[in-house]
């Protein structure tokens, strides 16, 4: 089911929307139901270490208002594993350690940390929430312990510029987008067994909306969504996988 489809099977119940409202239903639902179900997973290249940088995605800082907005929205719910320079990386079990002294990155630095020039091939990651999604820390053993206000800590930021970060991860579909025609922005990355159940939540929706409030028709398709929820769930949890036995066969 694409953009298109969408809409057109929305408005068979919700004529009086058009494409932008409606598109914001889908996305909504798109966004819950990949979050409920943690079906949808990646194994990308996010990009190269920065020397000294310690969170991935990047920030960019609006120095104007003091404030921080996401480099393009975060799509990471939950991260697997992380392979730095083509190397599986181990998460660290508590992440206060790493972040005893922690780099000048939220916000405009005042008396950032000296990127680090001694190299640990000791690498390790760790989740952080932040705004629109899941950052990646990444560490290396601090060479040079990293010292300020009488703390120590055997952690510091990548010391290497351009060493590929891969991650295995649970993601959020990319939103679909108005008069897009193709890609990911047009066609939702889900399987198309679940296409139906995004339209059933966007039409449940609708049907709270006091301009055409039908509470029997929402919690129908409500209940249409939920269905659906627990039929992604399962097949998240068996992995592609199903169980049975091996049946012996005499040749």
């Amino acid at each position: 089911m694409n953009r298109i489809e969408f809409i057109e099977l929305v408005q068979q119940h919700h004529s009086h929307m058009g494409e932008t409202e409606i598109l914001k239903l889908v996305n909504r639902a798109l966004d819950d139901f990949t979050a409920e179900t943690e079906i949808l997973r990646r194994y990308v290249d996010i990009g190269d270490t920065v020397a000294g940088q310690r969170y991935y995605p990047s920030y960019t800082v609006d120095a104007a208002l003091n404030t921080n907005a996401i480099n393009g929205n975060s799509d990471i719910i939950k991260i697997f594993n992380v392979w730095v320079d083509d190397v599986l990386i181990p998460r660290l079990t508590t992440k206060n350690a790493a972040m005893l002294i922690d780099d000048d990155e939220f916000q405009v630095p005042d008396n950032a940390l000296a990127n680090p020039t001694a190299t640990s091939n000791k690498r390790y990651w760790y989740p952080i929430d932040n705004l629109n999604g899941v950052q990646l820390g990444l560490v290396e053993e601090s060479l040079r312990a990293v010292t300020r206000d009488d703390k120590v800590s055997n952690f510091q930021s990548i010391s290497e510029t351009g060493l590929q970060i891969r991650l295995h991860y649970i993601a959020r579909c990319v939103h679909l987008t108005a008069s897009s025609t193709s890609g990911t922005t047009f066609t939702p990355q889900i399987h198309s067994r679940f296409h139906s159940a995004i339209a059933s939540k966007a039409i449940a929706d609708g049907y709270k909306d006091p301009r055409n409030m039908k509470l029997d028709a929402a919690q129908y398709f409500d209940s249409e969504y939920e269905r659906a929820i627990k039929k992604a769930k399962k097949q998240a949890r068996n992995n592609h996988t199903s169980t049975g036995f091996v049946a012996p066969c005499d040749y």
